[in-house]
């Protein structure tokens, strides 16, 4: 069996997306074992009309309290040491848990992941993650958010990392490996993007290609892009930002007259169609590679489904022994 714990207390519309999102990958995957972490009482109140195939799969670990996005990550951890994201993170460290998904704060995930599950042995920095919706696919981007301020050595690695988890976990046999820089020629770049260049030139094990430009990321030049977490962030953010505005723009002209109106209701199908393409939840949360366990981070608006896709990637992840492989590229 895996053993997956999932913070039920995680996210905008928690318990009720992680709850149902539960029952559906237990009703999914026949050989996982989940751990709901959180309120006792919370949880045991859903579960309970549960038919006995999935209860039977199913731990209740309390967690009484809830550790916000406004509450500052370090302190936060040592404060509310009863917190779902501080007993999801302990149950990974002491092997108890396979994995530890949660939709609940960004930064006390991350600081779970490095406090209390620690670096596997040789890995300088743990990234992030973010599957990258693109013309052709997806992208794996990293670092996202994690190390703001990074070495040449680091972005090696994350490279290192992500090759591992795109052949294991997203099925790419050979992942292209592109830097993000201001331009593709040699000699353009910060000191940091050229030492990182020439590193990466020379890392075994990866298929790497060079530069690519913010602007061609979602081209899908690259099937992972890496990034210090303060460049990869700003490309992540502004590119939801430009989407969201130019959906915005595209409905209110849609809206705008009787004749533009139908012609909304001549493409609405085949366009619902396309932007599913465009759903990154489909590739499951993102990952912090590098840990000695495996930590997944979902968007605080997940639904239903990312968190059942979630369940399923994770199992994946598992089932594939990308920690192991870590470990095995990294001891010496």
């Amino acid at each position: 069996m895996i053993n997956i714990a999932l913070d039920v207390m995680g996210g905008d519309d928690a318990p009720d997306i992680n709850i149902d999102g539960a029952y559906d990958a237990l009703g999914n995957i026949k050989d996982l074992h989940l751990i709901l972490v959180g309120p006792e009482s919370v949880i045991t109140g859903k579960t309970a009309v549960w038919d006995d195939g999935r209860k039977n799969r199913v731990e209740i670990v309390d967690a009484p309290s809830v550790i916000s996005p406004a509450e500052h990550p370090v302190q936060a951890l040592r404060k509310k040491k009863d917190s779902s994201i501080v007993i999801g993170a302990g149950l990974v460290r002491s092997k108890k848990a396979d994995a530890f998904i949660s939709a609940g704060s960004s930064g006390a995930l991350l600081a779970a992941g490095q406090l209390l599950v620690g670096r596997i042995k040789g890995v300088m920095r743990t990234p992030l993650t973010a599957m990258m919706p693109t013309i052709k696919g997806f992208s794996l981007f990293l670092d996202c958010g994690a190390n703001v301020d990074a070495k040449p050595e680091w972005l090696s690695q994350y490279a290192r990392m992500g090759t591992i988890y795109m052949q294991k976990v997203q099925g790419c046999p050979d992942p292209v490996v592109k830097l993000v820089n201001l331009g593709v020629e040699e000699d353009k770049g910060n000191a940091l993007t050229k030492e990182a260049h020439a590193l990466l030139r020379d890392t075994a094990g990866i298929n790497y290609k060079g530069f690519v430009e913010s602007r061609d990321v979602m081209l899908g030049e690259a099937d992972i892009v890496v990034a210090d977490a303060f460049t990869g962030n700003a490309i992540i953010k502004s590119i939801e930002g430009t989407s969201s505005v130019l959906m915005s723009v595209i409905k209110e002209v849609l809206k705008s007259s009787l004749f533009t109106k139908f012609g909304a209701l001549l493409i609405a199908r085949p366009l619902k169609r396309r932007m599913k393409d465009f759903n990154a939840a489909q590739c499951g949360g993102a990952v912090l590679l590098g840990l000695d366990g495996c930590i997944v981070k979902c968007h605080g608006n997940a639904s239903r489904v990312d968190i059942s896709i979630a369940i399923e990637k994770t199992c994946k992840y598992v089932q594939e022994d990308v920690n192991g492989l870590i470990k095995e590229a990294f001891a010496d």
